[in-house]
């Protein structure tokens, strides 16, 4: 299957009348005048603005195949670059992929090299040694805001197996994570920290408060830290 990537979908376009000198609105540069009339497979009007250099006027039917036609099809009928396509879509407020852009693509996928392009990527898709090194380069890699939306948005309301509860659990463990209510775990830093120092220059290096500060300092079977008067004070209160 063969793919004529410069066809026209929205045709016919028809060359306007017009006569040399004639001015006429362009929808890029304004008001303009007709000087010329180019040699394309579709001949158009060519036209100047001021002192400047001469270049086809954004209208009529043109403005209608731009807004719809591919790219591709614009620059082989208009004998036309890809920077005057993009810079005639901006001016109309195109988006960079249309409705022909689209179906070109939609018609490239039906090809046999498409076909035989996806069966291979499908086939490949599930290696182990593919997608090993997919998680090794990912791995400690936060994901962009919106994949994290998007997660959330595709899983919300969505209620997970026992087994995938299981296997979720098991990887937890395995990289040492803990519940968002247990709060930010300790690293081996701060520990020594707290071998070191005094608790409150613990909690001012740490950014902890002085009452997590003294929940680790016993959990590490270390001196409570305090002062006698701090201690004292402390057994008033309760």
């Amino acid at each position: 299957m063969t793919i004529d990537r410069h066809k026209l979908r929205f045709g016919p376009y028809n060359t306007p009348r017009f006569k040399y000198g004639a001015k006429v609105v362009c929808e890029v540069r304004g008001e303009v005048t007709i000087v010329g009339m180019t040699d394309g497979r579709i001949q158009w009007p060519l036209a100047r603005r001021g002192r400047g250099n001469s270049s086809p006027v954004l209208y009529k039917d043109l403005v209608r195949a731009v807004k719809r036609e591919a790219a591709c099809a614009i620059k082989h009928w208009w004998g036309v670059g890809a920077s005057t396509v993009n810079k005639w879509r901006r001016a109309l407020g195109v988006l960079r992929m249309n409705e022909g852009d689209r179906l070109l693509k939609r018609d490239h996928a039906k090809t046999d090299w498409a076909k035989a392009a996806r069966a291979k990527a499908w086939a490949k898709a599930r290696d182990p040694e593919r997608r090993a090194k997919i998680a090794a380069a990912m791995r400690g890699k936060p994901r962009p805001p919106h994949v994290h939306q998007s997660l959330l948005r595709a899983n919300k309301g969505r209620k997970l197996s026992a087994e995938h509860r299981q296997k979720l659990s098991a990887a937890a463990r395995r990289r040492s994570a803990r519940p968002p209510a247990a709060g930010r775990s300790w690293a081996a830093w701060e520990d020594t920290l707290l071998k070191s120092l005094p608790p409150a220059e613990v909690a001012k290096r740490t950014g902890r408060t002085l009452a997590a500060v003294f929940l680790r300092r016993h959990k590490l079977h270390l001196p409570d830290g305090r002062t006698r008067r701090e201690r004292w004070n402390r057994g008033r209160s309760q």
